[in-house]
Parts: structure tokens; sequence; C-alpha cells
């Protein structure tokens, strides 16, 4: 065997251990990488909150059962902004809708949090997907405002467990005409 062949076969074994050990891993935890993971297996690591506020289209204030007030960010989306003047931030097209439609969603709801990779953002805010419901009727409340046409997918790595139904989401809102993308 030639040395091209042999560089060429110790790669495709490399490859192969490190596919084995991920799959391996995802058996382990029970956590796979997007929508193809169990929600049911992921139920594990989620922590139960109250809803007491919402404050735009892709942020929560949450009473977590151990008593603390927390403002949680949701992972994987981007919704247009409201007004600040404060701030010197002026309105997005469709930013108040998107509010409207988050605190539609999950009012004074019962959540589910599910940590990714990173905890806070620079803001202090929690990082987490946002779960409404239970057992295999949970909905993830990010992927619901994307699907709705109310905010965008967008990619913020290292957290990106959720990335790929996401985007499914907003590609089905473009092609329909959904919220945003029909009004923007």
């Amino acid at each position: 065997m030639d040395r091209r062949a042999r560089s060429g076969l110790l790669l495709l074994m490399i490859i192969a251990v490190v596919v084995a050990g991920i799959l391996g891993l995802q058996a382990a935890t029970g956590v796979g990488v997007g929508p193809s993971s169990s929600h049911a297996a992921a139920s594990a690591t989620l922590t139960r909150a109250m809803v007491i506020g919402v404050s735009d289209g892709d942020t929560i204030r949450v009473r977590v059962d151990d008593g603390t007030i927390e403002r949680v960010r949701y992972i994987g989306i981007d919704a247009p902004e409201l007004a600040h003047p404060e701030d010197d931030i002026t309105a997005e097209c469709y930013g108040t809708e998107a509010s409207a439609a988050n605190a539609a969603l999950v009012g004074s709801a019962v959540v589910w949090l599910e940590r990714d990779v990173s905890d806070r953002d620079r803001f202090g805010r929690l990082l987490r997907h946002v779960w409404l419901g239970a057992g295999s009727g949970r909905v993830l409340v990010a992927g619901e405002l994307v699907a709705r046409g109310m905010a965008f997918a967008r990619s913020y790595r290292p957290d990106v467990a959720r990335d790929a139904e996401l985007q499914r989401a907003q590609a089905a809102a473009q092609a329909a005409g959904r919220g945003l993308w029909g009004a923007c």
C-alpha cells in the first residue's frame, strides 16, 4: 500500500472513531443534536419556572421554583426590537407584534428551561431553550415564534442544539410569507 493510500485509510479510521464516540455519548446521555434528540430524555435537564413578565419577542422574566427571579433570553432566535429611546434604540418592523405573540404564547405560564452550552449572555440573562407543556406535547417556544414569523432563526455558537429545527421553521414561515416575512 502506498503512502497516500495509508494516509487516506488512517483519516477514515480517525473519522470513524470520532463519529462512534459522538454516537456513544448521545446514546449514553440521551442528548442528541437538533430535533432528533428526545424531548423525554432532555427532561432530566429541565428546570421548572413561572413566567412573570415578557420583555420583548425573545426575552422573558421568570420565577424559578427555588424562588429566584431571572431574565431569560431564548437561544437560537432574534426577534425584532421594541423601541427603547433611553438606550437610543428605535423600533424594528414587527417588534410590537413579536412581543405580543410572545406574551400570548407564554403569558403567565409554567415553562421548562433547558440549558444548552452557555449559561448567561453578556447582559447577565440566562440563555435557555424554553418549553411549554409536558411530555410529548411539549412545544419549543422559540420554534413556535419562528414558525409564526415573529422572529428570525439565529445561530449563536456554541449554543446550537436546536438550530436545525429553528432553521426549518424559518424556511416554512418565509415560504408562506407569515408574520414579518410578509410585512417587513
